[in-house]
């Protein structure tokens, strides 16, 4: 495998950082010293781009990210694929939670915002997005788990929810992870046997699956270990050096 360049992708929560730390040293050091092996590192997140943690964006071993559940491709500062949620769907959205006093975040290329929670630009009317913030550019939210019928059917039918603790992620509906990481092979004309992706939780199956090599960190739930072709160490105790290593690609 080592003889053939590879494109990783790697999820941020759970498998690059955890709630209390990281990126880790050992971590970084194994892509630093794969890259110079002539490897390629993606983020590969649900997280709107605006939403990845500047300690995880601004490492300065990644040649990219696919963010957004794959609505947002960039390779180095180029944006290869955009597609952000439309406006009449937001305002609706806004109106529910706004009715129903439940919280929502909506993540951007460039911001966040929030109904009912504090921390980001705070929606305060149902029509905001369509006057306010026109060119948010949503990819994705996150909503309260207690939401009623009425406004999960109407999530329903623009987007894929995927139960996270303690909410649900929302992605566009015809998008995801492995969408933008085929953007990205294409880009590098590498193949799906060409790439490798790491991550934990069940919204990375998707990315694990669609891999050449798919591995989850020791701490991925049940679902992802099983269809993973391997399962690293934790996050935090060397998952991805760990996988890396036994990969021979650093």
């Amino acid at each position: 495998m080592k003889d053939r360049r590879k494109a990783i992708f790697l999820d941020i929560d759970g498998t690059i950082i955890t709630k209390d730390g990281g990126p880790f040293d050992d971590d970084i050091n194994g892509i630093e010293k794969a890259r110079r092996a002539g490897h390629a590192f993606f983020i590969c997140t649900g997280r709107g781009f605006a939403n990845i943690p500047p300690k995880v964006r601004d490492v300065p071993c990644f040649d990219g990210s696919v963010a957004g559940g794959g609505v947002y491709v960039r390779l180095g500062e180029k944006v290869l694929y955009r597609k952000s949620a439309p406006v009449d769907v937001l305002c609706g959205v806004s109106a529910l939670f706004l009715e129903n006093g439940k919280h929502c975040t909506f993540q951007g290329e460039r911001a966040t915002y929030c109904v009912n929670r504090s921390g980001y630009i705070e929606i305060t009317e149902k029509d905001d997005f369509a006057g306010k913030y026109p060119d948010a550019d949503i990819s994705m939210m996150t909503v309260d788990k207690t939401i009623d019928g009425k406004t999960r059917l109407f999530l329903e039918r623009f987007f894929d929810l995927y139960d996270q603790i303690p909410h649900y992620d929302c992605f566009l509906k015809g998008e995801s992870k492995s969408g933008g990481m085929r953007t990205v092979l294409d880009a590098l004309s590498l193949t799906r046997e060409d790439c490798v992706a790491i991550g934990d939780s069940e919204n990375d199956l998707d990315m694990v699956s669609f891999a050449g090599t798919g591995i989850a960190v020791g701490n991925a739930c049940d679902r992802l270990k099983a269809a993973a072709d391997w399962v690293s160490a934790p996050c935090g105790k060397g998952g991805i050096v760990r996988a890396l290593e036994h990969l021979g690609l650093c």
